[in-house]
């Protein structure tokens, strides 16, 4: 690495830990799209093993060497490994470690009803909107949930990125990390995610968006990145209370 990459790295360090160290719900983040993309660079940033793994912790990322997917349900690590020929979510291992990764504290859940069949972009509105009536800071980043129903899913679990290739923005597999993809018509399950705010735009989700979101079956035996969906009326949003 040259000095000026050391220079660029150093700076987005510094500005991924300030970034996440005002956010509500102790929020934080290890890794950034940005410098993935900028570097090509999928190590692992942190250990599963060191992570908080109390009740009421949530997360999603994946695995170094984006050889997975990592799921934090109510404190229990899961990880869908890259060979995997369903998603298939097995517990985390000591030596696992995490190229990319967010978590948040939530003591308790407030239910809000979806209305209508909404597809992604109207959905994400509909989540900011509804936080925001809620209580919630929408410049802020938060975790949230969907229970039920969704439509057009497509989710997957990465396997590798190809050496000396870039991992890049957009989702995964646009970015050149190979991946098995799964789509569903319709699916139960559950979905988890995060809105990042301002402050953590391009470095807990891709440049450009502001939600990373994960799909879960109801027995959190099978799981993923989400790439497309849609909401089905009858859901139910969860976001945390403030």
């Amino acid at each position: 690495m040259n000095k000026k990459s050391k220079l660029t790295f150093i700076g987005l360090l510094l500005f991924t830990v300030a970034a996440y160290a005002a956010e509500p719900f102790a929020v934080q983040a290890w890794g950034n799209f940005k410098q993935m993309a900028h570097t090509g660079n999928t190590a692992g940033v942190v250990k599963l093993s060191s992570l908080n793994t109390a009740k009421g912790t949530y997360g999603v990322g994946a695995i170094a060497g984006m050889r997975g997917e990592i799921l934090q349900w109510d404190g229990k690590l899961l990880v869908s490994r890259g060979h995997s020929t369903k998603g298939e979510t097995s517990p985390a291992n000591a030596n696992d470690e995490a190229v990319l990764f967010i978590q948040a504290k939530v003591n308790s859940w407030q239910e809000v009803p979806v209305t209508a069949d909404m597809t992604q972009a109207q959905f994400e509105a509909f989540v900011v909107d509804a936080a925001q009536k809620a209580g919630l800071d929408g410049n802020k980043a938060f975790p949230f949930t969907v229970r039920g129903k969704t439509t057009n899913l497509v989710w997957h679990v990465v396997t590798g990125t190809p050496q000396g290739v870039h991992h890049g923005s957009g989702t995964h597999q646009q970015g050149h990390a190979q991946s098995r993809v799964f789509k569903e018509a319709s699916a139960n399950g559950t979905l988890l995610g995060f809105y990042t705010g301002a402050a953590l735009e391009g470095i807990a989700s891709h440049p450009g968006e502001r939600f990373h979101v994960h799909y879960a079956n109801p027995e959190l035996t099978a799981s993923g990145h989400v790439d497309k969906y849609h909401v089905a009326k009858g859901a139910t949003l969860l976001l945390p209370k403030p």
